[in-house]
């Protein structure tokens, strides 16, 4: 038995030691910048602040023209809104963003567009799917 929760203890302490803080999703921008990410409404839960955005080369279900970002690398950011058309969906720059702590996307609207903050915190970022929480 003793022998049993050593091996236990071990193998824990290997576990413990090998993960890897939150802080790693800030490099992680690759996956982030430079790329459209269009919201996925139909993939978040009714009673749930998490917003789920895919890439817009997804293949989403027929809807109206989605909201989304385009985080550049170098630090614009692009908003999409539907167009009064309803003719897709239509970008304009509305200012900044960087990572401000592990994963917290800070971002800042010019003042053409109202001259405010906002953060989001990074829940899952991977190549396919962006899930962030409004703070």
């Amino acid at each position: 038995m003793r022998l049993l929760r050593l091996h236990f203890a071990v193998f824990l302490l290997v576990q413990l030691t090998s993960c890897k803080p939150d802080a790693d999703v800030a490099p992680t921008s690759a996956k982030l910048a430079d790329r459209t990410w269009l919201r996925s409404h139909e993939e978040e839960s009714a009673n749930s602040f998490i917003q789920v955005y895919r890439p817009e080369s997804y293949a989403f279900p027929p809807s109206w023209p989605r909201t989304g970002y385009l985080f550049h690398a170098d630090g614009r950011l692009v908003h999409y809104n539907p167009a009064p058309n309803d003719g897709g969906s239509i970008p304009s720059e509305v200012g900044t963003w960087t990572w401000e702590e592990a994963a917290i996307i800070h971002g800042h609207f010019s003042a053409q567009y109202g001259a405010g903050d906002y953060k989001l915190k990074v829940i899952e970022l991977t190549n396919s799917i962006l899930k962030v929480q409004l703070l």
